[in-house]
Formats: structure tokens, C-alpha cells, sequence
């Protein structure tokens, strides 16, 4: 009986029109920089849009505020309230006109052309308070309240990379009874730096070169703050980097650094 199985015939591959390739290639080129440039401009104006909308609650609670501190102060030239009282009243008044100010700052991609190094720490300090607080955490910011060196950096990103810097030492000290934190800030030249000490346990060597991974996390989160931090800083031509401490009461440090013009 014949076989019924079928002979195997040979195909030679197709062979790959350079010419034809190329100008594919050309066209996806050409349509993801199309896509990026439709991104950018949607992204743009959802910003702005945001930017308007909080400048005009900005402005109307402000307004309120304002209202409320005059009252607040006839009640007290009227003996209606007394002095202590008064002094609280004051004060929860100016820190909600203080958290409109740093939310205004915290607009993505705002006109604000350049920043500052205490710009930025008061309002990492700002975000960050309330849970160090409520963790017993003691953190300490030592930086040149008075500097105006201009930094041409995004101001939003330079506030969550140290946010999220500080919010990772505080994980590590959650099983600590010593639970400290130091902020320190300089600009050097062109160079601004951020450390951000904390007393939380050592890294184990075997982590120390994984932590930058994308998706690696040691706490059950989602393993993207450091991969982040690193990946925004490259841009900025700075890098975050993990050192042993050189202070004595703190065990590790991590260092942001970048360079202060955008140019550069």
C-alpha cells in the first residue's frame, strides 16, 4: 500500500525588503512621535486646567480666611473670647492659609519657572507631618531657611521623590522604639543635595544592589519609589543613592542629588 503520508516540501524563507522595512520603521517613527506629541498636549492642558481650578479655590478660601481672622479678632477686642483662645483661633488660621500657600505649589507642570530648596522642604516637611506624628516618628529638617538659590527643576517631582524617601524611612522604623528622622539640605554650585537619614534597621547586603529594581519591594508596596526616584533623577542629571551613616544615631542615609539647572 502506498504511503499516505505527505511528502515535506521545502520553502525557502522570504527574504526582507530593506527598502520596504525602512520605510516602515520610518512610519511607526513617525506615528509614536505623533502619539507623544498628542499626550504632551492633552497632559498640558489637564494641568492647566487644574492649575486655574485651585488658584480660584485658592483665591475664594483665602477670601473666607481673611473674613475669619477679623472676626476672630473683634470677638477678641469685644473681651467675647479670651487671650488663649484667641492665640489658638489665630493660629489654626494662619497654618490653613500656610496649606493653601504649599498646595498651590504642588500644581504638575506649573508656570512657576524655577524653585527652592526651602520651597521644597517646607512642603515635603508639610505633607509628611502628619504621619510621622501619628507614628511617634521625630524628624528633624536642617537646611538654609533663607536660601533664593533659583532651582530650574520641576518642582512636583522634586516634592514626591523626597516625599516618597521619607515615607520609605518611616516604614523602616515601624518596628522600632527609637523612630528618627533627619532631612538635610544644601546647594553647592550647581549641585543640590537631600539627605534623608532615618534610625530604621540596616538593609541586608543581598537587597542593597536589587532595591532599584522596578516592582522590587521588601514592604508589600508596589516597588516603584525607588525605581521612581532614580529614573526622574537620571533626567535631572542626579541619581538617589544608599549610604551606611555618618551620623551616630542614625544607621543609613539615602542621598538625592541633581543638578539645579535644567540646562545642564
Amino acid at each position: 500500500m502506498a504511503s499516505s503520508k505527505r511528502k515535506h516540501i521545502y520553502q525557502p524563507p522570504r527574504r526582507t525588503n530593506p527598502e520596504v522595512l525602512s520605510r516602515k520603521l520610518e512610519k511607526l517613527s513617525e506615528d509614536i512621535e505623533h502619539h507623544k506629541n498628542l499626550i504632551k498636549a492633552i497632559n498640558r492642558a489637564n494641568d492647566l486646567h487644574v492649575e486655574h481650578l485651585s488658584n480660584f479655590v485658592r483665591h475664594d478660601m483665602k477670601n473666607a480666611l481673611q473674613g475669619l481672622d477679623g472676626t476672630v479678632y473683634n470677638a477678641y477686642k469685644d473681651n467675647a473670647i479670651c487671650e488663649d483662645l484667641y492665640n489658638q483661633l489665630s493660629t489654626c488660621v494662619n497654618l490653613l492659609r500656610s496649606s493653601l500657600d504649599n498646595f498651590s505649589k504642588l500644581i504638575p507642570s506649573s508656570t512657576h519657572q524655577s524653585t527652592t530648596l526651602p520651597d521644597i522642604l517646607t512642603t515635603v516637611e508639610t505633607l509628611s507631618r502628619g504621619g510621622l506624628l501619628q507614628n511617634h516618628i521625630e524628624a528633624k529638617y536642617e537646611y538654609d531657611r533663607r536660601s533664593e538659590t533659583p532651582i530650574h527643576q520641576p518642582f512636583q517631582t522634586l516634592v514626591q521623590v523626597a516625599h516618597n524617601m521619607i515615607l520609605n524611612a518611616a516604614k523602616s522604623l515601624e518596628s522600632n522604639e527609637d523612630k528618627r528622622i533627619l532631612v538635610k539640605g544644601t546647594v553647592k554650585g550647581s549641585i543640590c543635595e537631600i539627605r534623608i537619614y532615618d534610625s530604621g534597621n540596616p538593609i541586608p547586603d543581598d537587597i542593597k544592589n536589587r532595591m532599584y529594581e522596578y516592582g522590587f519591594s521588601t514592604t508589600d508596596g508596589s516597588g516603584i519609589g525607588l525605581f521612581h526616584a532614580r529614573t526622574v533623577l537620571k533626567e535631572m542629571n542626579g541619581d538617589v543613592n544608599f549610604f551606611q551613616s555618618d551620623i551616630d544615631e542614625f544607621t543609613k542615609y539615602f542621598l538625592i542629588s541633581f543638578n539645579i539647572n535644567n540646562n545642564e
